[in-house]
């Protein structure tokens, strides 16, 4: 039942029900998307056959797979010998498919139109009773309206505040700590000499007066370190990340994309394999001093051939015999291998024609080509770059290795002149070095200056512009910097760590 009201507040009362029924809108819309659904989905079935919708249906799922670049998806279609797989490309070019979706359209679209607007009568009738069940309530006729209290003419007897008494606290005297001694090293220990005398045992500080009546005061709080207070669940308690401030060991040895840094020389090789890659060339040559990021760059590599273009086989541990290595290859292609030779050339040849009509390139990369034992491997990679048409490679072959790879295939001059490309990484300069520890440090979330500037010079000398030996060094360093709670990594600490690296025989 409607409230009564005068002809006074109509706008007052009809803004008020629109503010309170503004957040019954999404429910009206529910109510009216779900009517709509409802309806549409009643007046389908009645008029298209259930068997001739689900048709409709895998034939709209087509069309839009091959909108989106998915012709050779594969969808099961009837035909004269039952249900098979078609793929979408083949299945759009069936005589008269789209003669006989045409109607069953416009009938689905005729339901669709009455179906919203059936939708749209829901939600209009389910707003005004979001209103009404909304609608602020009435005093009702003949009852007193109600006074504010600010107007009300009743006196107000004033009530006194009850005070509570509590007892004044008591500050005791802040008595420190007793000092505790870090016991030394066993290098660190020196002999009592008369310029040297023994340490007499520091002296027991007085106890403070008991208070049994009143409970004590807490100390000051004392310096805390600059690493959080507290390990996070699930993370190793002694790892340096937390007390650096850091969400991961920023120096891992390993090749996360997340940490290439892009110097130039760095940049320039990944430009030239893509270009290699991109124009066909054949066969591409990347070497490298080690440690210098061979690896890593073949991860970033493998980031800009991810897509639907390229299809690419990474092999990083070559060390295999000749039939074993195509196995492999054919493994890292997705396809199932078989023991006879032939059989795995003829699966390859058919993988790089299968991907040539589909558009994609054939990419195969091989990390620490310098293992590789038999140089009758490189004879038959080199044969692999015979699968070719009239006017292009069908498969790109990148050698990654350190730099007497090179010399290898310079011997295997059949092979070298199928090298189209060369490019040979180095080392790091002093300047490179420095902004890669800073890169390193700010994709760990390093938010300050760890690293001094001297401690930046030791690095480079000592690691020789390495990236793999600049990583072991600073992981070390922020190891003992947060054993001996520093605050940054200085000279000291920087030298300290160079010199059990030394000591290792790494420098």
């Amino acid at each position: 039942m409607l409230p009564s009201f005068t002809a006074s507040d109509v706008g007052t009362l009809s803004r008020e029900w629109w503010h309170r029924c503004q957040p019954q809108i999404g429910q009206a819309l529910a109510i009216g998307a779900l009517f709509s659904v409802l309806v549409w989905s009643g007046l389908a079935v009645s008029q298209v056959p259930l068997d001739t919708l689900a048709l409709w249906g895998k034939y709209q799922i087509a069309q839009g797979a091959a909108g989106v670049g998915l012709s050779s998806m594969k969808i099961t279609w009837p035909g004269e010998r039952g249900e098979s797989l078609t793929s979408v490309g083949e299945l759009l070019k069936t005589p008269g498919l789209d003669a006989w979706a045409e109607p069953v359209s416009r009938e689905i679209g005729d339901a669709a139109a009455l179906a919203l607007l059936c939708g749209l009568f829901a939600f209009v009738a389910a707003l005004p009773w979001s209103a009404l069940i909304a609608a602020p309530d009435r005093v009702p006729a003949g009852a007193p309206e109600p006074v504010p209290a600010a107007l009300d003419p009743s006196p107000v007897t004033p009530v006194a505040p009850v005070m509570i008494e509590e007892p004044l606290p008591v500050i005791l005297p802040y008595v420190p700590p007793p000092p505790v001694e870090r016991p030394l090293l066993a290098s660190q220990e020196k002999s009592p000499t008369p310029d040297n005398p023994p340490k007499a045992a520091p002296r027991e500080a007085p106890h403070p007066v008991a208070q049994p009546s009143l409970p004590p005061s807490p100390p000051f709080p004392a310096a805390t370190p600059p690493g959080p207070a507290t390990t996070p669940a699930g993370k190793p308690s002694l790892s340096y990340e937390f007390y650096w401030g850091l969400s991961e060991l920023p120096f891992e040895n390993v090749p996360d994309p997340k940490f290439y840094f892009p110097t130039p020389m760095h940049e320039e090789a990944l430009h030239r394999l893509l270009y290699g890659i991109q124009t066909r060339k054949g066969a591409l040559l990347l070497t490298g001093e080690i440690g210098c990021g061979k690896t890593l760059l073949s991860r970033e590599l493998g980031l800009h051939l991810a897509g639907q273009q390229y299809d690419m086989a990474l092999i990083a541990n070559p060390s295999f015999g000749v039939d074993d290595f195509l196995t492999e290859i054919l493994y890292q292609l997705g396809i199932e291998p078989t023991k006879t030779k032939l059989k795995l050339l003829h699966l390859l040849n058919e993988r790089l024609l299968d991907n040539y009509k589909k558009g994609k390139q054939t990419v195969v990369v091989i990390d620490e080509a310098q293992t590789i034992q038999d140089d009758q491997i490189f004879e038959e990679l080199r044969l692999l770059l015979n699968f070719q048409l009239s006017d292009r490679f069908l498969l790109t072959l990148v050698l990654m290795g350190q730099p007497e790879l090179n010399d290898r295939l310079m011997a295997l001059k059949q092979f070298a002149q199928r090298i189209s490309i060369k490019y040979h990484l180095g080392y790091f300069s002093a300047e490179q070095t420095a902004k890669y520890i800073q890169f390193r440090l700010q994709a760990a979330n390093c938010t300050k200056a760890v690293f001094t500037d001297e401690a930046l010079d030791i690095v480079f000398k000592q690691s020789g512009g390495i990236p793999r030996n600049i990583n072991t060094l600073c992981d070390l360093c922020l190891l003992i910097g947060s054993m001996d709670r520093a605050t940054v990594i200085d000279r000291k600490i920087m030298e300290r760590a160079a010199a059990e690296r030394g000591q290792l025989g790494l420098f």
